[in-house]
């Protein structure tokens, strides 16, 4: 594995990615929680099948969150929380293009009505790639979004055939803005742009072992760089999927 990459060319990446996930576990022990019970199906019976997708190198200031209620996008946001001026001056463009994507993709494709998808856009911004879809659940981060927001928020217009974001009032002069949804993106004084606190699921971002060694205390943690470092120098055999943690090594 490439350092600071999750790109994979061997079977033990792979096998490293599962052991620091806990994603993983998720779906593998808790796939349906806050789902409606369907007592036609058995958790024995699932088929877990592993998705392997071809490696690329990403920009993540151009990966967004997209949010769907009843089949309408509602929300758009970064998904990288740091300040990138030149996205300012797309926004319309990048907006439009997710939107373009969405209705001949997702719309009446996916089967839930209600559901957050991940994309990328790359320079020259003309052509959006899926990266991911994702549950309308509290598991899923909002990033610039609440989740209290985006449930209670009203449904954006459909855009208008001329597809202009401001009406002019010919009596009043009153400007209608916000016909077309939001795309929002960090600005250079928003606090996401500095802050150094833990996101909710910052989890994710460090080994298992990692986060369960910290909440250990120091001698967890101790414990932890000492077995990294004998792994590390191929004293200790690393731990495949499976394998009984309580064995000796």
């Amino acid at each position: 594995m490439k350092k600071n990459s999750m790109e994979c060319s061997t079977p033990n990446d792979i096998y490293l990615l599962f052991k620091s996930s806990d994603f993983v576990t998720h779906d593998l022990e808790h796939a349906f929680d806050d789902c409606v019970v369907d007592e036609t199906i058995r958790t024995e019976d699932i088929q877990y099948v592993l998705v392997l997708r071809k490696w690329f190198k990403v920009n993540p200031s151009c990966e967004f969150r997209c949010f769907v209620r009843n089949r309408r996008i509602i929300g758009i946001c970064q998904r990288d929380l740091n300040h990138f001026e030149f996205l300012f001056p797309l926004r319309d463009q990048i907006r439009d293009e997710i939107l373009e994507y969405f209705d001949s993709v997702l719309k009446e494709t996916f089967p839930d009505s209600d559901f957050t998808f991940d994309v990328y856009i790359p320079e020259p911004y003309d052509k959006v790639r899926l990266v991911d879809i994702n549950p309308w659940a509290p598991r899923t981060d909002p990033l610039l979004f609440s989740w209290l927001e985006l449930l209670t928020m009203e449904m954006p217009q459909e855009p208008l055939p001329n597809d202009s974001d401001v009406q002019v009032d010919a009596e009043e002069g009153v400007e209608d803005l916000g016909l077309k949804l939001e795309l929002r993106l960090v600005r250079k004084d928003d606090p996401e742009a500095y802050s150094f606190a833990s996101p909710q699921y910052s989890a994710h971002k460090l080994p298992k072992d990692v986060v369960d060694a910290s909440i250990g205390g120091e001698s967890s943690m101790r414990k932890f760089a000492e077995d990294w470092k004998k792994m590390m120098e191929g004293g200790v055999k690393m731990q495949r999927p499976g394998d009984d943690s309580d064995s000796d090594d």
